[in-house]
């Protein structure tokens, strides 16, 4: 859970803008939007079948970050995932989609808030379980001390 947290996190940041965020953006607001596509392989346990998967996808990240005359920097980004995972002990192949909407607001570098919420749909051939993985994450920040932190998967089995 805390690699993919750590997937979904650097995911987010290699998205945020070459510019700095943190200074007074005087009087106006600047917005941008960015896009950026990556495929990564990683291992991923499966609580339906008690076992490790080998999963490849092709993540699609988009952002729109806004900068606000107040100081206050908000990212707002969707990602989308085509996904193959590989059961490591049932040999089980599951191909699916998986959304996730992410939110990162910041005033500095010691207060900030991220959430991360979304799902994944993996469904599996024949009768075989199919797994709806429901993510939700949640990180803030108060003067450099982390004060709330959520990390929360839920498995729906279904089928056999």
């Amino acid at each position: 859970m805390r690699r993919l947290m750590i997937i979904f996190t650097a995911l987010v940041l290699a998205t945020l803008p070459a510019t700095p965020f943190f200074g007074k953006a005087g009087a106006q607001t600047r917005n941008q939007s960015s896009k950026v596509v990556v495929t990564e392989s990683f291992e991923f346990p499966n609580e339906c079948t008690n076992e490790l998967m080998s999963v490849t996808d092709t993540t699609t990240v988009t952002c729109h970050d806004q900068l606000r005359a107040d100081g206050k920097f908000n990212e707002k980004c969707e990602i989308r995932q085509d996904v193959t995972a590989i059961g490591q002990s049932t040999g089980i192949v599951w191909q699916g989609t998986a959304t996730f909407k992410d939110q990162f607001v910041t005033v500095d570098t010691c207060n900030f808030t991220f959430s991360n919420h979304g799902t994944v749909h993996l469904i599996s051939r024949g009768s075989a379980v199919n797994t709806i993985i429901t993510i939700d994450d949640f990180v803030r920040m108060q003067d450099c001390v982390i004060t709330d932190e959520q990390h929360v998967a839920d498995f729906d089995c279904r089928g056999r």
